[in-house]
């Protein structure tokens, strides 16, 4: 078995070896190989979402650790230690934060940290406090359902460390929710599972976390549309998949954690 690891190894050496011989022809775009080779997670996660250096404090800190609570740590040190990072503001480090996060759940080999989640913006309420929103995205469908609603999780743990307020919908947002994950549904890809339209408005109303997204799919909702908060009236695919496959389908993996890492998400039960 080392016989046949070394054996792979020095052949990647030697390829990549060539390659660079190759590219300093500069006959291709780039003058460099782009793909670095990395040795575990913790250099994937790096090298894929940064920041910089987190993949030794990965190591450091997680030799003996389920990926899940892992990620929550990584959140939590990015915050902490934002300006070792070169993070300048709180939505900044919140971004970067929940992006490593999702990168570890997903051992770095997913788009879903860089695709699956647009951005991450620090928003105001009707009665002029801060919330965290998430534009999630199509591939975040690549992340399964599980790590789709924990990057909720990780986006609530990161802005209570930043002192962000919660999200406080209107009655209006609410129903733009159930009509938008029924639309989707029906006329763009069926949901493995669909909550009740009861289920969808327990979940918009109570998670801490704006689940938003940018529009995915041609056709507009009928009925909310123009709501001052919500910057499309077309379907954002990215909401109908977290809420629905993520956060109501896994609903009792999720609960499990959030207790795990203190978090108040007894609602979910």
């Amino acid at each position: 078995m080392e016989e046949y690891f070394k054996e792979l190894n020095e052949g990647l050496a030697r390829a990549m070896e060539t390659a660079k011989q190759a590219r300093a022809k500069g006959i291709d775009p780039e003058p460099l190989v782009e793909i670095i080779p990395a040795e575990d997670v913790a250099s994937r996660v790096e090298g894929i979402v940064g920041p910089k250096g987190i993949a030794k404090v990965i190591r450091e800190m997680g030799a003996d650790k389920p990926r899940e609570l892992l990620a929550f740590d990584m959140v939590k040190e990015i915050i902490e230690r934002r300006g070792e990072f070169g993070l300048a503001d709180g939505e900044q480090a919140i971004d970067q934060a929940v992006r490593t996060g999702v990168g570890i759940l997903t051992e770095g080999v997913l788009v879903a940290p860089t695709e699956g989640i647009a951005k991450i913006k620090v928003r105001k309420n009707p009665d002029g406090s801060d919330y965290l929103s998430v534009y999630f995205a199509g591939p975040i469908r690549s992340a399964g359902g599980t790590v789709a609603a924990l990057s909720v999780v990780l986006a609530d743990y990161a802005r209570r460390q930043m002192n962000v307020a919660d999200y406080r919908p209107t009655d209006s947002e609410v129903e733009r929710y159930v009509e938008e994950i029924g639309l989707y549904d029906a006329l763009a890809a069926r949901l493995q599972y669909k909550p009740s339209d009861d289920d969808i408005r327990l979940i918009v109303r109570n998670c801490p976390v704006c689940i938003d997204g940018d529009p995915t799919e041609k056709f507009e909702v009928a009925v909310h549309k123009g709501l001052e908060r919500i910057e499309t009236d077309r379907i954002r695919g990215g909401i109908a998949l977290v809420v629905a496959e993520g956060i109501a389908q896994k609903a009792s993996k999720v609960l499990k954690y959030t207790k795990k890492v203190g978090l108040n998400w007894s609602w979910l039960e």
